[in-house]
């Protein structure tokens, strides 16, 4: 009980003289509550901080923040800057005064290190508009815009337009960009695809000009129309949807890509025969020789569209990151060839022979990048798929000798088909990224448009009509694209 006094005595008395300390401060003069230059810092315990001069070097004390110094400090104190708080470089020498604030070049006397161009380049690297040559130095494109009918070298578009510094601000918003361990990620991909083909019914003669052969020469053969030789333009488009941790669910469309080719000779004396009489061998026929002119055309067209679930993983280091997919794939691949010989009207030869690939089955596959850099990766990928490869054909002949005919087939086969891909990636920012991409689609027993001798002739009257046979051969599409990948 005695020691709960006495805590109670001590504690009334702290607060006393607290309050009797803090009163007479209050009441102490203005001057006399400022910091002195003879204070003793080291006594009190004071540390001055790395890189600060000791306090004891200001004249006058510590100024506080936003107090300036003014002509008469040393007997008058500190003063406030009107602005508030002090002015970064204010109390360096040769502050630019208004004009060279507009940068203008009749200001004469300003100084291109404190001319416009922001802090980091007018103050710190002098490399600002003005800093560059509008004040005196820098090329002579930078003098030229100080001719500007609008601005006088201020910084119009119209002068910048002709300042090389500013394309390469431009060009510096192209780099790379994301974050090297980033997960690969798209929502919507468009591409414009360039692919050729490879030919499915041969080099066959078809025709000789004069009759027999050898010894004369064949002047045209199926292999002279390559349709595929040439890069049609088509169209890839792909989109994502988030399905699952890593994992996403894909549709993808490439194709619209159509090729064709002819090939034709011609012959003043009408001295060109066929294939399809052996050359006129014995004897010719009316409907395909002695012509005046003959002919190939090939035509062709490519669609493929998949449906896919791809699982997307990450390897060590970030460095590089894969995934694997399975789903559908359907493909069509339509091939025509026509054969024509003219004479006149009473001695001519049309066939055109339609085949369409319709190839439908599961996938699997998946691929592999390598982040080179953030924001810039090479992938590859490949796929395989079974599929079912249902050929419908159209054979349609008509000529002097053989009225209008259509024969219509369909043929089924399972065949195999894989796709590789060699793509790379440059990432603009957040939402765009700019794609290539190098791909090839292989496929068997695909179906060609043909013109089948032994059918020809049957059509003839007084003969068994027959059916053409089929002219399979691998296929192998392949070919670039360009295009733009986006994010939401």
């Amino acid at each position: 009980m005695h020691r709960m006094t006495q805590s109670r005595f001590f504690t009334r008395s702290s607060s006393l003289r607290a309050i009797a300390v803090c009163a007479a401060l209050f009441a102490l003069p203005a001057t006399a509550q400022m910091p002195m230059a003879n204070a003793d810092y080291d006594a009190s315990g004071y540390v001055t901080p790395a890189g600060m001069a000791h306090p004891s070097m200001y004249q006058g004390g510590v100024v506080p923040a936003g107090m300036a110094f003014s002509a008469g400090m040393q007997n008058h104190g500190p003063t406030a800057f009107p602005g508030g708080i002090m002015p970064v470089g204010f109390m360096s020498g040769g502050h630019c005064d208004g004009n060279c604030g507009s940068c203008d070049p009749g200001a004469g006397s300003c100084g291109c290190g404190n001319s416009r161009g922001g802090i980091i380049e007018s103050c710190m690297s002098g490399s600002g508009l003005c800093g560059c040559g509008l004040c005196g130095g820098g090329n002579c494109l930078d003098k030229l815009s100080k001719y500007c009918f609008f601005c006088r070298g201020s910084g119009c578009l119209a002068c910048k337009s002709i300042d090389l510094r500013y394309l390469g601000s431009n060009l510096h918003q192209l780099k790379p960009y994301g974050e090297i361990c980033g997960l690969r990620w798209y929502d919507l991909s468009v591409e414009a695809v360039f692919l050729g083909h490879t030919q499915g019914a041969g080099n066959m003669p078809v025709t000789s000009e004069g009759q027999f052969v050898p010894p004369s020469p064949i002047v045209l053969s199926l292999g002279d129309a390559k349709d595929g030789d040439e890069l049609a333009a088509g169209v890839r488009l792909s989109g994502a949807l988030i399905c699952g941790v890593g994992g996403n669910v894909e549709a993808t469309y490439m194709g619209g890509n159509k090729w064709n080719d002819t090939a034709e000779v011609t012959s003043a004396g009408g001295n060109l025969f066929s294939f399809l009489s052996d050359f006129g061998n014995p004897t010719p026929l009316q409907d395909v020789d002695q012509s005046f002119s003959q002919s190939i055309g090939i035509q062709s067209e490519l669609h493929s569209i998949e449906l896919n679930y791809r699982r997307r993983t990450m390897g060590p280091y970030c460095r590089f990151q894969g995934s694997w997919l399975f789903g559908l794939r359907y493909l069509q691949f339509k091939n025509e060839m026509q054969y024509s010989t003219f004479r006149d009207a009473t001695r001519f030869f049309n066939s055109t022979d339609r085949v369409r690939n319709h190839m439908f089955g599961a996938q699997a596959g998946g691929d592999i990048w390598w982040n080179i850099h953030s924001g810039v990766r090479l992938g590859m990928g490949l796929k395989g798929a079974w599929v079912q490869n249902e050929i419908k054909r159209s054979f349609k002949v008509h000529s002097n000798s053989i009225a209008e005919t259509v024969i219509n087939d369909t043929q089924r086969g399972s065949d195999l088909m894989g796709e590789f891909e060699l793509k790379f990636i440059w990432q603009f920012n957040h939402s765009w990224k700019f794609r290539s991409a190098y791909y090839a689609i292989a496929a068997e027993d695909i179906g060609f448009g043909s013109v089948d001798k032994d059918a020809v002739t049957s059509l003839r009257p007084g003969n068994t009509p027959i059916k053409p046979g089929y002219v399979l051969d691998d296929l192998v599409v392949q070919g670039i694209s360009f295009g733009t990948e986006y994010n939401w």
